[in-house]
């Protein structure tokens, strides 16, 4: 069972990597940015729902999901850019291949089972 800390660190790697998406969709040019708000929206806010949420579990996976969503259709619409390299292409699926395994590792190690065991002092 995932104790509180490693639910509030999943938690917040959660927050730290949607920032991370966020932020990464605001330095896309105008035009993509707002064929892309609806989805960059969604993982700000279910960021923002996951802070201080009383069912973290949930809305983290809600929030991973989003986050996954963002970033396939930031790959996507580099890929269909004229003006962005194969190079940039790969540079950003990468980058975002990264956060997103960041957040799955944390993911991981909130559901490992505890096995140790607290020595009375």
């Amino acid at each position: 069972m995932p104790t509180p800390s490693t639910l509030a660190e999943a938690a917040s790697m959660g927050v730290r990597v949607a920032r991370t998406m966020h932020g990464r969709w605001r330095r896309m040019a105008a035009p993509e940015r707002t064929r892309l708000k609806g989805l960059a929206d969604d993982v700000r806010k279910r960021a923002l729902d996951l802070r201080g949420s009383p069912e973290p579990v949930p809305d983290r996976l809600a929030l991973q999901g989003a986050s996954e969503r963002l970033a396939a259709a930031m790959v996507d619409s580099a890929q269909t850019d004229p003006e962005v390299s194969d190079a940039e292409v790969d540079e950003l699926r990468g980058e975002l291949a990264r956060e997103l395994d960041r957040l799955e590792r944390s993911n991981v190690k909130a559901f490992q089972t505890d096995t140790t065991v607290d020595e009375p002092r």
